[in-house]
């Protein structure tokens, strides 16, 4: 799960960066399947969505250097004790609540402005040491983005914020303040934030391109997109075992011994 340094970061930060998150074949294999941008919430029946991409958009689902991160942030610890005890399948805690897709992102973009925080957007609770974390982004980046590049840009420590953010700072496409963070990532990072932090997109002020993935996971019995995945529309691919299928469920409290549908693979 998180190591102590992860741990202390996100508590205190709002957000962490996963170096190398992505291997250059990963990496390549998105980009050589990234079609347009996606900035719908996932309605998965349609061809277009990115889980229908490829088979490397469908094992982002359930990677393990990614996963029990997630569970460290999202997951439900009661109920993997009481999996554990029972001796059932080891099933991820939280899901996928949708993806956004960016490939508009060229020179002269001008950003997006901030937005986020509490308790619109997300929510943030650490207690008696278990994080407790609504909707949380892990963005990909395909492309480099340096801090002067422009690319996601936060105010750390605002996922504990208890006032609203001052009038006018929120627009960045003329001027960023000072307490505005650039986060700079090269291929294969990952960056995980929550959305009850204040973020944002600086303008992009170079010639190539920003390619950036957002995987938008959520826990278990929460939802904020306002369609939800169906883990039946996916059983058609072989490379979906019950984990990933898991992640796919619509918001419930899967408590042990309930009935699954579709039927585990196991």
């Amino acid at each position: 799960m998180l190591n102590d340094e992860q741990r202390f970061l996100f508590d205190t930060l709002g957000y962490i960066i996963v170096p190398d998150l992505l291997s250059a074949e990963q990496i390549e294999a998105l980009q050589s399947t990234l079609r347009i941008s996606d900035e719908k919430s996932a309605s998965v029946s349609q061809d277009e969505d990115p889980l229908h991409w490829g088979k490397i958009w469908r094992d982002i689902l359930d990677l393990p250097n990614l996963s029990p991160i997630l569970e460290d942030l999202i997951g439900n610890p009661m109920l993997r004790e009481a999996r554990r005890v029972r001796e059932m399948l080891d099933l991820p805690t939280y899901r996928l609540d949708h993806i956004n897709v960016h490939t508009h992102v060229k020179k002269g973009y001008e950003g997006r402005p901030l937005h986020g925080g509490l308790p619109v957007a997300g929510s943030f609770k650490y207690h008696d040491g278990i994080f407790y974390n609504g909707l949380t982004v892990v963005s990909f980046e395909l492309f480099d983005t340096g801090s002067n590049h422009g690319g996601f840009a936060c105010i750390p420590g605002t996922h504990k914020a208890n006032v609203a953010l001052p009038e006018g700072w929120a627009d960045m496409s003329e001027s960023v303040h000072d307490c505005v963070a650039r986060i700079a990532a090269k291929p294969g990072d990952a960056i995980i934030f929550t959305e009850a932090l204040i973020h944002g997109s600086l303008p992009w002020n170079v010639d190539a391109p920003r390619r950036t993935v957002f995987y938008k996971f959520s826990p278990i019995t929460v939802s904020w997109a306002a369609d939800f995945f169906n883990p039946i529309d996916f059983l058609q691919y072989d490379d979906m075992d019950d984990r990933k299928l898991a992640v796919l469920e619509p918001p419930n409290a899967r408590y042990p011994d309930r009935s699954t549908e579709p039927e585990l693979r196991s």
